[in-house]
């Protein structure tokens, strides 16, 4: 596989997707536009307004040791019409909101379970790499997204605010060979938000990885129910799909309520050359997020809950001893 060096890479990156954000852009939107949260930046350009978490404030919106502080998105607004679940009161520890990043994930028995950099390696008790988050100490039980792992390092996560984004750093040496420095730079459109993610692997050993976003849909004060639909561009064959849910085609139809929640998984096609997006509508009020993904599909996996939809798009990340590895993530906030 072909990488390129860090510095083309985010050139072109820079050069193509800032020029078609910012072609025919309007002024940034009132200044006194105010956060929901603590802990929080608003970075606004015209109609769209979005909330940032601040990583490492006091107030922060999450402290756990699942997601990355880097690119921490909780709130989306277009014309002041919310499209993410970001509920003020929370468990600090645990909750997520908005466009949550996270390397990793480990579910209870998923056959195809994929361990973070150097925890199959350490000993109990020993460090391991959890990109975009630190060293953490390997648990006695078998890990999973349920486990409370000891913090060993938490490297500092640095941000450069600009007017229509910003530019989210984190540098971590780990045990056993490992180190990465990943960047995230967060560009907000007038109806769009693109994150271009950089992983460069600055260790002597292979970084082999999977990154997703637990993207939690709400549109407006509606929950998941009637009138919410989720499309591929492809055929899909789910599973997981509860009596509130069918397939239809290339889409995923919200026939009633959630009771209480499903775990939906939608494989991605081997033979698919096409875009790797996905839609979620909520037909009454005629909005829309579209995901867009740089890189090919590990699988889609979709949480849902009363409150949310989260598709989350699974993608493969490598980088050998001094590469560089590149991808970008979309959101497109339709009315």
């Amino acid at each position: 596989m072909k990488y390129f060096t860090k510095c083309q890479a985010r050139a072109a990156y820079v050069r193509v997707f800032t020029l078609l954000l910012l072609l025919g852009i309007v002024p940034a939107a009132d200044a006194g536009v105010q956060p929901d949260h603590k802990g929080t930046k608003v970075i606004s350009n015209g109609p769209l307004s979005v909330e940032i978490m601040i990583p490492g404030h006091s107030d922060a919106y999450n402290t756990g040791m699942r997601f990355t502080p880097l690119a921490a998105v909780l709130s989306a607004k277009l014309d002041g019409y919310g499209y993410l679940y970001n509920p003020v009161s929370h468990d600090r520890v645990n909750d997520h909101a908005g466009l949550a990043a996270e390397f990793d994930l480990c579910i209870p028995g998923d056959s195809g379970v994929m361990y973070p950099p150097g925890y199959e390696e350490a000993e109990p008790g020993g460090g391991f790499v959890k990109v975009g988050v630190g060293v953490l100490a390997k648990p006695s039980a078998p890990y999973t997204l349920f486990s409370d792992c000891k913090a060993l390092f938490i490297p500092e996560t640095s941000v450069e605010w600009r007017r229509h984004g910003a530019r989210f750093t984190q540098e971590c040496r780990g045990p056993g060979g490992y180190g990465y420095r990943l960047e995230a730079d967060v560009v907000v459109g007038t109806n769009r938000v693109d994150v271009l993610w950089s992983l460069a692997n600055t260790g002597v050993k292979r970084i082999r990885t999977r990154q997703y976003t637990h993207n939690f849909v709400r549109f407006g004060d509606n929950d998941v129910g009637s009138g919410y639909v989720l499309s591929f561009p492809y055929g899909v064959s789910a599973s997981g799909l509860e009596e509130e849910q069918v397939c239809r085609g290339n889409e995923i139809v919200f026939l009633k309520p959630v009771p209480k929640w499903a775990n939906i998984s939608v494989p991605y096609p081997a033979d698919y050359c096409g875009q790797n997006i996905c839609c979620v509508k909520f037909l009454p009020e005629g909005r829309s997020i579209t995901f867009e993904t740089s890189r090919p599909g590990v699988r889609t996996d979709v949480h849902v809950r009363p409150d949310y939809v989260s598709p989350e798009s699974f993608i493969l990340i490598e980088a050998e001893p001094g590469e560089t590895a590149e991808w970008r993530r979309g959101y497109v906030f339709g009315r």
